[in-house]
């Protein structure tokens, strides 16, 4: 699709497939959506695009040749200054996909004298006043499941702690020792509120090397209350950041994160999908690699708001038209199927719909479906979810520092959308369409894919290997220490090796030979050794290992903790 048409799709989708909502005529107090009907006269250029676009993000498109259009020029701010002097209303979020403001206001009149503007081409309800206390939306999810995981720990691998099988049953595990853990990865978390994360353990690692990026308010405005109002969003950071060895490892220990509130643990309404929208927007902006959006929208506090099944398109919801831009523009999303599949609504829920994305749906540790988790398929006919992970009792940091299982579709995103930045490590030249393909292509149902599993579950060494033939850049590195930093247990996997002998000589920091040693197992086609024995014995400190196989040297860095 090219940019002219890509535009003109997203004005008509908007125009027409959205003013049937019931809620169009409503007035205030409350947030409206206004659309404009055109950025003429903009100060910006597509010929200029370092004025409102990351180097990142340029780069991107020029690595993937992806190009600019109009999407990306930034609002009208004179079209913005024009709605605000019409009376008393504030901004409350731009969005340039849609060519559009969401306002607050508590004045009628001055909605109809927004409506009345020649540049203005929709003005709808997005949030209304209520009154009384909604129940808690992520109550499900909150509670600690009644399963524990403690008995499937795993010898081989005991720095995986409970939280084992969740990334076994995917093969993230592998990615992690072929050294693929999040390096370099941009992972943004849209969520409600992240409580006590500057606080937990389980994050320090995270906290101490500076890897949060960035935090941003969609909803209040207020970015000082991040690591507040609500501990949802605390939950699934830590099932992808959390450094914890022998007890909980993250899918995605390494990347970086960006967290940005875009739901209001304290109401449901579509100005959350306008807040969604911004979010992406911003991730665009930003260059950001991975989406992880443990969010889902169907019902609302204001009943003539609904989206219906048929809404579930992937072409009709705000979030979901979004998520399908941002995976045009390179950006990788996962988003949770919902936890619906027991209650009537039953389906899947906005954005999950969207036709580019990963959509996860939650199984139990025996790889059978979780009867809550959403079904599909879309209202168009399309596999949902695309995939399926552990989100019956899945493992994660909780607030008293103890590590904790729950239940929900929350939790199985942010399973896929942290091992899938480690596949993005692995293959930062590929598309997100070649990488979604192979996740595909790599699942267990890929051949019979159904409406509660839909292709299955995937398999991310199968996935890396599918990619090898799509990719000039494989394996960066010959062999790689896991976990690193290490405490009691350490392995060394050699990626192209066959059944041989492996010489290893380990030194401190000041050059000293510590121990020598040799072996080697061969797992998956990888040469494998622990190292459990040395380490365990080594004072901590810095240290590297030098490796000498079939005429090849390879020397690894490591910190003993």
């Amino acid at each position: 699709m090219n940019a002219r048409s890509a535009f003109i799709s997203i004005q008509f989708t908007v125009l027409f497939s959205i003013a049937v909502l019931q809620g169009f005529a409503q007035t205030a107090p409350g947030k409206y959506w206004v659309q404009f009907t055109d950025k003429n006269n903009s100060p910006y250029s597509l010929s200029r695009p370092k004025e409102f676009l990351s180097w990142k993000c340029i780069e991107r498109r020029d690595r993937l040749s992806l190009g600019f259009d109009a999407l990306d020029l930034p609002v009208n701010q004179q079209y913005i200054d024009a709605v605000l002097a019409t009376g008393p209303c504030t901004l409350h979020r731009k969005s340039k996909w849609f060519n559009a403001i969401t306002i607050n206001t508590e004045d009628s009149i001055t909605v109809e004298e927004i409506r009345a503007l020649p540049f203005v081409a929709q003005v709808r309800s997005t949030q209304v006043e209520t009154t009384g206390a909604r129940p808690d939306k992520f109550l499900f999810e909150q509670q600690r499941s009644a399963l524990d995981n403690s008995d499937i720990a795993c010898d081989s691998f005991p720095e995986y702690g409970v939280g084992w099988r969740q990334i076994e049953m995917v093969n993230g595990h592998w990615l992690h020792t072929l050294g693929y853990r999040g390096e370099g990865v941009d992972i943004a978390q849209f969520d409600a509120g992240w409580s006590k994360a500057d606080q937990l353990p389980a994050l320090s690692r995270l906290r101490d090397e500076g890897r949060i990026k960035m935090v941003k308010d969609f909803v209040f405005n207020n970015d000082a209350t991040i690591y507040g109002l609500n501990s949802h969003g605390t939950y699934v950071l830590s099932i992808m950041a959390s450094w914890l060895p022998g007890q909980l490892i993250g899918t995605a220990p390494e990347a970086n994160y960006y967290l940005f509130r875009t739901e209001d643990p304290f109401s449901e309404f579509p100005v959350e999908e306008d807040n969604w929208v911004a979010a992406a927007e911003l991730c665009d902006s930003l260059g950001i690699d991975v989406i992880n959006s443990s969010l889902g929208y169907s019902e609302f506090d204001d009943p003539s708001l609904n989206h219906t099944y048929a809404d579930m398109d992937g072409n009709t919801a705000h979030s979901s038209i979004a998520a399908d831009i941002a995976a045009r523009k390179g950006i990788i999303i996962a988003n949770s199927a919902g936890n619906s599949g027991n209650s009537p609504w039953h389906y899947i829920t906005a954005p999950s719909d969207a036709d580019d994305i990963l959509c996860v749906g939650a199984v139990d540790a025996n790889e059978e479906h979780a009867s809550f988790s959403g079904y599909g398929p879309s209202s168009d006919g399309q596999v949902k979810p695309t995939v399926s992970a552990m989100g019956l009792a899945t493992a994660y940091a909780a607030l008293d520092s103890t590590i904790s299982t729950g239940n929900g579709t929350s939790f199985s995103s942010p399973v896929i959308a942290g091992v899938t930045a480690c596949l993005f490590q692995a293959y930062p030249n590929l598309s997100s369409s070649f990488i979604i393909d192979a996740i595909k292509r790599s699942a267990s149902l890929y051949i019979s894919p159904n409406d509660m599993l839909g292709y299955g579950i995937p398999d991310y060494f199968k996935a890396w290997q599918l990619l090898q033939s799509q990719s000039a850049a494989v394996g960066d590195f010959s062999a790689n220490a896991f976990p690193n930093p290490c405490s009691n247990h350490m392995r060394v996997t050699l990626h192209d090796a066959k059944s041989c002998t492996v010489q290893y000589d380990i030194y401190d920091a000041i050059g000293r030979r510590c121990h020598a040693g040799s072996g080697v197992a061969i797992v998956d086609g990888h040469g494998f050794f622990a190292l459990d024995d040395v380490v365990q014995h080594l004072p901590g400190g810095h240290y590297t290992v030098h490796i000498h196989w079939e005429l090849r040297n390879a020397i690894i860095p490591f910190q003993k903790i």
